[in-house]
């Protein structure tokens, strides 16, 4: 079977800060390993050697990987490699791919992997929708959501990593009168060797307690909340406190969208028992 991954990069210069490049350098593997030929279209290839690439330029902003995914370059890749199955990691772009399937004369599968989900429930789904600010720069979130459903309602078959994003995609779906039926399935990503280590290898220290911090620092994250916390905690316990710096340089367009992560960094900094560390693009760092 041959496989076509579809994979935009928002953070080609910080990949392990890309959660849509960690995704595809997991599963494209697994994918293989299950007797695919796996090709990942993409600005970058991912780490497996057996994985196919096949360049592709990124939307320059997230909004653009949702509204404007690059229908001519669909078309072109489509009848170049000819997949019998494409995987679209940006859930939104899933009604352009369609339609490029179609143009190009490409009868293919359309799998939707929902790696990240633009709005959240406060319980199961019975509740009201909340939109993700990330995701509502300029009031576009609900715009956002509905994409999302478009691209589940043109999908073959939807992904999604954990039962409570089952039960939330289910409840947008439905809200929007797109009816999932037996296309969900909940497909964990596989299991990442370099971020696991046996707790005997690990020697607790004496007298004091070391914490790290490894999130990104946007505001709406709740990072705000975890600096309180952590200036509690290195003031009445002890503990010594790491924040992982995870963007390091961050390009002025992203700054210009959302600057909070440089002003959570610069308060974190400034506070005694807290210290910055980067992972420099590393992982297993």
């Amino acid at each position: 079977m041959r496989v076509l991954y579809l994979l935009n990069v928002s953070n080609s210069s910080q990949l392990t800060a890309d959660s849509g490049f960690t995704f595809a350098d997991l599963l494209a593997p697994a994918l293989t390993d299950a007797g695919a030929e796996v090709t990942v279209a993409s600005p970058v290839p991912v780490g497996d050697a057996r994985v196919h690439f096949a360049l592709t330029t990124s939307p320059s902003t997230k909004y653009r990987a949702r509204f404007d995914p690059g229908m001519d370059a669909l078309v072109t890749l489509f009848r170049d490699r000819r997949p019998e199955v494409v995987v679209a990691n940006q859930i939104e772009a899933a009604p352009t791919i369609r339609a490029a399937l179609l143009e190009a004369g490409v009868d293919a599968l359309v799998a939707g992997y929902c790696h990240y989900l633009p709005f959240s429930f406060a319980d199961t789904g019975t509740g009201t929708v909340e939109l993700d600010p990330a995701m509502d720069d300029g009031g576009l979130g609900r715009s956002v959501l509905l994409a999302f459903a478009a691209g589940l309602a043109a999908c073959d078959r939807v992904l999604v990593h954990s039962s409570t994003a089952a039960s939330w995609t289910t409840a947008a779906a439905a809200r929007a009168g797109v009816d999932l039926g037996e296309k969900l399935h909940i497909v964990p990503a596989p299991r990442d060797v370099r971020l696991v280590r046996d707790p005997a290898d690990i020697t607790p220290p004496e007298g004091r307690a070391t914490g790290i911090y490894n999130h990104r620092l946007y505001a709406h994250y709740g990072t705000a909340r975890f600096t309180g916390l952590a200036r509690r905690l290195v003031a009445e316990a002890p503990v010594r406190l790491t924040v992982m710096d995870l963007f390091g340089t961050r390009s002025p367009e992203r700054v210009r969208l959302d600057p909070s992560p440089e002003r959570q960094l610069e308060e974190l900094a400034t506070t005694d028992g807290v210290a910055i560390a980067s992972d420099r693009g590393d992982r297993v760092r």
